[in-house]
């Protein structure tokens, strides 16, 4: 008998929006979860061609040998120099391959799992999950630990120790219900284990984050609760459409009320270009000719610098700034707080002279204190950045700009 397609897996490939990144952590927690990329992939058609490969895997159950020879042909066909272990051609092929065939089938796997084992209607008859450890030879010592206990489906333990909890993590979880427990000898669940959470500090941003031990920097989250009850609600997961595909009509709820803007982060009218500059990238704890990363909302990261309010000439040449253009100078600090605390993401496909390319858009709104509703746009496409700013605006003309693929909605 043919084996039936895992529709649940399936749909979470579906619903993910193609991010190209340059590094593994570009990218975190939900963002793994709505995105789909691969470490070092920054083209848009070579992460395509991974994507299509990947649902070729998912939906017609290919193995790891034929993904692996999908793998050979586009390396071959864009000539991308890839990192990654053995000392020979076939063995950094075959590693590469395995990591990234085997992290997409496991994620996707397991947060098919989840929405399975959590449905209302298996719930009532099998309320516990239990941690099942892979067996591997050189096991993660508290992954060991875990194996055989037995908690609630709904305890919050499960919210970061669902598998898989790092790179080659294989556990996996089994339903059990009372009769189960009994057969055991268990008159309930297990204790709840101390997970001992701590704060880090992201290499990349200086940001503070959150480590478990035992788990994978990276892999603090449950892949299948981040999908159904994440960044983005599971009514407005779409994939984003193919170049020039019109996108199809679909009812948006509304952005949240505007909110209200401090006086003091309105700069003096007439101030000069540099300061306003000066202004936005204090936001991010820079100076004026430093740079830095800054991890976003959707966990997607990016960069922030001088470069971004750069006029150039066609060749390069830095003519001057931007920052201070149409007068909207003395909202940049407006425009700092759009990207880190915005009321929606966005990514769409834009049409530039060097041809298309993914844009990524930051969007809130603001109250000011004259009264003035305020509507902010902030784009970034690998060519630099373009805020977009209009006071007083209709809805029609805000949802002219929610367009693509939602990747993060403040709740």
């Amino acid at each position: 008998m043919a084996d039936l397609p895992f529709q649940e897996a399936i749909d979470f490939i579906a619903q993910k929006v193609n991010l190209p990144t340059r590094r593994s952590d570009d990218l975190r927690h939900g963002a793994h979860v709505r995105a789909f990329s691969v470490a070092g992939v920054a083209r848009d058609d070579m992460l395509s061609d991974f994507r299509s490969a990947i649902e070729k895997a998912r939906t017609q159950g290919t193995s790891l040998a034929d993904f692996r020879n999908d793998f050979d042909k586009i390396v071959e066909r864009y000539g991308w120099k890839y990192f990654s272990h053995g000392k020979t051609d076939e063995e950094r092929s075959a590693w590469r391959s395995k990591i990234i065939f085997t992290t997409n089938m496991r994620t996707s796997y397991m947060a098919g799992r989840w929405k399975q084992l959590t449905d209302p209607d298996v719930m009532r008859y099998r309320p516990y999950l239990e941690y099942i450890h892979s067996g591997s030879l050189h096991p993660r010592k508290l992954h060991l630990s875990w194996n055989g206990k037995i908690l609630r489906a709904d305890d919050p333990a499960w919210r970061y120790m669902f598998p898989p909890n790092g790179f080659g993590c294989f556990c996996d979880v089994e339903s059990r219900s009372e009769r189960d427990l009994l057969r055991m000898g268990k008159s309930g669940p297990d204790p709840s284990p101390d997970l001992n959470a701590y704060e880090d500090i992201d290499p990349r941003t200086g940001q503070p984050e959150m480590r478990i031990p035992g788990i994978d920097r990276g892999w603090e989250y449950n892949v299948g609760h981040e999908w159904l009850h994440g960044l983005v609600p599971t009514e407005l997961q779409a994939p984003l459409p193919p170049i020039g595909t019109p996108a199809p009509a679909r009812p948006l709820p509304p952005l949240p009320k505007p909110a209200k803007a401090d006086p003091a982060d309105i700069l003096p009218e007439n101030d000069t270009p540099e300061n306003y500059l000066s202004a936005f990238l204090a936001k991010f704890g820079l100076n004026a000719d430093e740079a830095g990363y800054y991890r976003d909302a959707s966990g997607g990261i990016i960069g922030i610098d001088r470069s971004l309010f750069e006029q150039r000439m066609p060749d390069g040449t830095v003519v001057g700034l931007k920052s201070g253009k149409r007068g909207r100078g003395q909202y940049a600090i407006l425009l700092a707080d759009a990207i880190q605390s915005p009321d929606e993401i966005w990514v769409d496909w834009a049409a530039v002279k060097s041809g298309t390319v993914l844009r990524r858009a930051y969007l809130k709104r603001v109250e000011l204190d004259d009264g003035r509703s305020m509507f902010i746009r902030f784009e970034w496409t690998k060519n630099g950045w373009t805020a977009i700013t209009g006071f007083d605006t209709t809805e029609n003309y805000i949802e002219a700009y929610r367009k693509g693929a939602l990747i993060y909605r403040k709740n």
